[in-house]
């Protein structure tokens, strides 16, 4: 599968839903094999205004809308935009049926020069974090293949939870989240490899998406 997210800031918040409207029609015209177009919910962190993510079938199809999607993200009323486009990566679902949960993404930036093993590390014990929290119902680890934004975003990691609360806490408080993960993006630590500036983005959604 083939994806594309996008999470866009905006200049005027009255905008929104004229723009979710338009950002649907166009997913809808391009053959979007998911879509999810959301406002973001309090507690995201550089995660933007709106959350959108989409799904399609080849990689033609995913460059075809990002082309569309491009100049209505480029008018006035946006503020920024960041985001990726990827294939899918490793992934995991205890809970495909799930509805009426929270999707959320975190696009990081690996240090350019991590030699591949210490990367291929971070993204073993990464995949591992379903294992140790039940809380992350579906999950999806994957590496960008372009990236707009901040920074060069090289992962793209995805979870659903049952709701909000299973993200803030479960997951975020974990000891494993503490003990094996922290340490990849704690700047005092030897082991850091990831840049401090990330977008933490999560929204609602009707149906699962993974």
């Amino acid at each position: 599968m083939y994806k594309l997210t996008r999470l866009v800031t905006l200049a005027d918040p009255g905008c929104l839903s004229t723009l979710a409207d338009e950002a649907r029609a166009l997913a809808v015209a391009h053959a979007a094999y998911r879509t999810l177009i959301a406002p973001t919910l309090p507690g995201s962190h550089f995660g933007g205004d709106l959350l959108a993510h989409f799904a399609f079938n080849d990689a033609v199809q995913r460059a075809d809308f990002d082309a569309a999607l491009a100049p209505l993200l480029a008018t006035p009323a946006v503020a920024s935009v960041d985001g990726v486009a990827y294939r899918s990566g490793a992934g995991g679902k205890s809970d495909p049926g799930l509805a009426d949960g929270v999707y959320r993404v975190l696009l990081l930036s690996v240090d350019e020069d991590t030699v591949p093993a210490t990367t291929q590390r971070f993204e073993a014990e990464t995949r591992m974090m379903p294992h140790y929290i039940p809380a992350i119902r579906n999950w999806q680890l994957s590496r960008a293949d372009e990236a707009v934004g901040a920074r060069r975003w090289t992962h793209v990691w995805e979870q659903e939870y049952a709701d909000a609360d299973g993200l803030m806490g479960p997951y975020m408080m974990h000891p494993y989240h503490w003990a094996r993960i922290d340490r990849w993006f704690d700047p005092e630590c030897p082991d850091r490899i990831v840049d401090a500036r990330l977008c933490h983005s999560f929204c609602a959604m009707e149906a699962s998406v993974l």
